[in-house]
């Protein structure tokens, strides 16, 4: 987890906040939840940049957040999925007993920002849905979903050398669940609304193409520039159950083909991670033009 700000070992904290532990000390607020506040933050026995995420006190269903999250990202190691460093408990205030999760930090913007920001170019966005579908891969193998694939938990980041592009991160496994986990009506419907499947709408069974279907809306929504299905909660969940995301004429093939299939209102028609790879490395393969050749 990550913003665009660069930290130093000099820098004061913006929080009259106390270590957790007594070594991470909270410097900035970065997002504030329903369940838990994230902070960046200093750890300072290795002097690094850390992402704190202090969940609420006392709350029986955020204590059971807590635990799932930590159970999710302590089974993960991929270096396309933001890894958790540290769990604790702050005691600092003893009626307000809170447990955290320490992850890295990872220096650069989301994909909500980006777009905001700048346009992409085809390839680039080639590239995100590529190492996003890389960590959904990984992560559906382990037997989870993550069910909150949206611009804001995809992090860019560049690693500053001559040879380096930006590498897409997947962040935020709050709501992550075992694939094989019956759905019920608050598990179903969690997520980023603008972006939840057809599925995760009206509380059906999810499976891994669910992440597939999220992950095309954030594509197609680099592309555009706007939100496939804008308009409330209600209304915009009740217009994918009955239509397919309108792909314009604007987005090149092969990329609106492949949106097209990743966001079929039919689960079962959509591509798994694996086939979506092997889809797009198609794709960038066929958009690179060929070296020419030199030799006489």
């Amino acid at each position: 987890m990550g913003d665009d700000t660069v930290t130093t070992a000099e820098e004061k904290p913006e929080l009259d906040a106390p270590l957790l532990s007594e070594r991470y000390q909270p410097l900035q607020l970065l997002a504030r939840g329903g369940a838990a506040l994230v902070y960046r933050g200093r750890d300072e026995i290795l002097k690094r940049d850390v992402a704190i995420k202090l969940f609420a006190a006392g709350d029986k269903a955020n204590m059971d957040q807590f635990r799932d999250e930590v159970r999710v990202l302590a089974s993960l190691n991929h270096h396309g999925v933001v890894s958790i460093s540290d769990v604790g408990i702050d005691r600092s205030s003893p009626d307000d007993i809170r447990p955290f999760l320490v992850m890295e930090f990872v220096h650069g913007s989301t994909v909500r920002r980006t777009v905001a920001e700048r346009e992409l170019s085809a390839r680039e966005i080639a590239e995100i849905g590529f190492e996003v579908a890389e960590a959904l891969e990984y992560v559906h193998s382990r037997g989870v979903i993550h069910r909150d694939i949206s611009p804001a938990n995809i992090m860019l980041t560049d690693y500053g050398t001559a040879s380096s592009r930006v590498r897409a991160r997947l962040t935020d496994f709050g709501i992550a669940i075992k694939a094989d986990t019956v759905s019920d009506a608050d598990a179903a419907t969690l997520g980023t609304a603008a972006y939840l499947s057809p599925e995760q709408t009206f509380n059906e069974q999810l499976t891994p193409a669910t992440d597939i279907y999220s992950l095309g809306l954030v594509m197609l929504e680099c592309f555009t520039r706007t939100r496939a299905f804008p308009g409330n909660a209600m209304d915009s969940a009740l217009l994918r159950r009955s239509e397919d995301p309108p792909i314009p004429a604007s987005v090149p093939e092969p990329w609106a083909g492949l949106i097209g299939r990743m966001t079929r209102r039919d689960a079962a028609q959509r591509p798994s991670a694996t086939q979506l790879l092997r889809d797009i490395r198609a794709g960038l393969r066929a958009s690179t033009p060929p070296v020419a050749d030199d030799r006489g």
